[in-house]
């Protein structure tokens, strides 16, 4: 009997990375977005910023309580790939890494929200 693959179905950290960096962020920006000026557009406009801010900086700030899931994630996904051996994973993960990295660093997070709607 054949078995079905899952389109979720992620193997690698480079996967789980993109899933988290660039594939949540982006449902719910283009919720939020397209709700526009009502309360569930203002819902995922909040949770869009939210989560950019809390779950995806790497940019450390203790203070703000900014930047510690940020750190957790990559570090964790990176051991992961290390541990399997897989090297050209790792090095995959670390350049999405780096884009997230320059993302925050150049304030670009805060570009990205214009459109939406508090």
């Amino acid at each position: 009997m054949e078995q079905k693959k899952s389109i979720l179905d992620l193997k690698k950290s480079w996967q789980w990375m993109a899933y988290i960096y660039f594939a949540l962020p982006l449902i719910m920006f283009v919720l939020g977005w397209l709700m526009g000026d009502n309360d569930m557009g203002k819902f995922f406009s909040g949770l869009f910023h939210a989560y950019n801010l809390y779950i995806m900086n790497p940019l450390l700030d203790f203070s703000k309580k900014m930047g510690i899931v940020g750190i957790l994630i990559p570090l964790l996904l990176f051991g992961w790939a290390i541990k399997r051996k897989d090297y050209i994973d790792l090095a995959i993960s670390i350049g999405i890494e780096a884009i997230v990295i320059l993302y925050f660093w150049q304030g670009w997070n805060y570009l990205v929200i214009g459109p939406l709607h508090f």
